[in-house]
């Protein structure tokens, strides 16, 4: 550390993360709704949206400000698979809720895992995982 340089606060420090965090929320719930909503109107599991989901993480932590390297592309990847889940799991619910009367956000909160991993393991095909673990590779290489 040169002389003309000073420490930085803790808090300053602990600040820093608070808009990237924000960033890796809303590119969460924000890919998670548009994937519920194209799930919905073309009544399939979408799994290219996998790939917007790496985009979308990527290009919001780096928009946020957060630093390049190891933590931002972990940050990319984890919040892609969390949106792929969250993306899936919302379209199991959609497929359920329909035929129940229910609205999607109601019907997620009521299905159960093990009837979510049949309605998933029925709806998807060999693409949609294809375009799922392709995701996550984009979103390190992209965030990094």
């Amino acid at each position: 550390m040169s002389l003309t340089q000073r420490p930085r606060p803790a808090l300053a420090t602990a600040v820093d993360w608070v808009l990237p965090a924000l960033g890796w929320v809303a590119g969460v719930l924000g890919m998670v709704a548009l994937w519920t909503a194209v799930s919905l109107a073309l009544r399939s599991p979408s799994g290219w949206l996998a790939l917007v989901a790496a985009l979308d993480m990527a290009l919001l932590l780096r928009l946020s400000g957060m630093p390049p390297g190891r933590p931002r592309a972990g940050a990319a990847v984890a919040g892609t698979v969390v949106a792929i889940a969250l993306g899936y799991w919302f379209h199991a619910a959609i497929s359920m809720g329909v035929m129940l009367g229910l609205q999607p956000v109601e019907s997620a909160l009521r299905l159960g895992p093990v009837l979510a991993g049949e309605l998933i393991r029925h709806a998807t095909s060999a693409w949609d995982i294809a375009w799922a673990i392709l995701a996550l590779p984009l979103a390190w290489k992209l965030a990094r």
